[in-house]
């Protein structure tokens, strides 16, 4: 890991940067969600972000950087809160989506397959990219170090996400650093089955 990382809360002006990332960790999952092209779709994440519309907002974000760039970021939060920021979301959807793609987002947002991705006694990983250009270099585990602090701070002793069944690459990651499968949720559509997994923190 370069020696110089940093990682801060993001800002308003890093929206664009934390869109690109949500979409690179999102994958095809946000393709579907959107109903739209890559492109549109990390179009209509980052006016979301920039709104700081619930569990897309910027202000969730956390930004690891290197000399000024952007690296990788991430978007967490007390899993006790995901129900609120969910609701939180829907009134900036028709602003940001325009209403084709809002409702589009809506009706296939409510059909997701599985339960509820945290647990009010976990801090979720909404979402962690690494930019392509930077990964291999432990941005990731960086990341995921950085969540389990700011869950203990929050006196919270787990740490959970989800990630889908065909990113292996990133499954490694999570498990790497002590992540276990909770749960499997299977579907027909293979981007919408995913694990969830979680991690017991240890204090040192």
């Amino acid at each position: 890991m370069n020696s110089a990382l940093t990682i801060r809360p993001a800002l308003q002006r890093d929206a664009a940067f934390v869109a690109e990332m949500i979409h690179l960790s999102m994958g095809h999952l946000a393709d579907y969600l959107f109903g739209a092209d890559p492109a549109s779709a990390q179009t209509f994440i980052e006016n979301l972000a920039r709104r700081n519309a619930g569990r897309f907002g910027a202000r969730l974000a956390f930004l690891a950087e290197s000399a000024g760039r952007g690296l990788g970021a991430l978007l967490s939060f007390q899993g006790s809160g995901i129900d609120r920021l969910n609701l939180a979301t829907f009134p900036h959807l028709f602003p940001a989506l325009g209403f084709r793609h809002a409702f589009g987002f809506m009706w296939r947002g409510v059909r997701l397959p599985g339960g509820a991705e945290a647990k009010a006694d976990e801090y979720y990983i909404s979402n962690l990219g690494v930019h392509p250009s930077a990964q291999g270099q432990g941005i990731g585990s960086a990341l995921l170090t950085f969540a389990e602090r700011t869950a203990m701070e929050s006196g919270l002793s787990k740490t959970s996400l989800v990630v889908g069944t065909y990113n292996q690459n990133a499954l490694r990651l999570y498990q790497r650093n002590g992540y276990r499968i909770v749960e499997t949720v299977e579907d027909a559509n293979q981007i919408l089955g995913y694990y969830r997994m979680v991690k017991v923190i240890e204090r040192s």
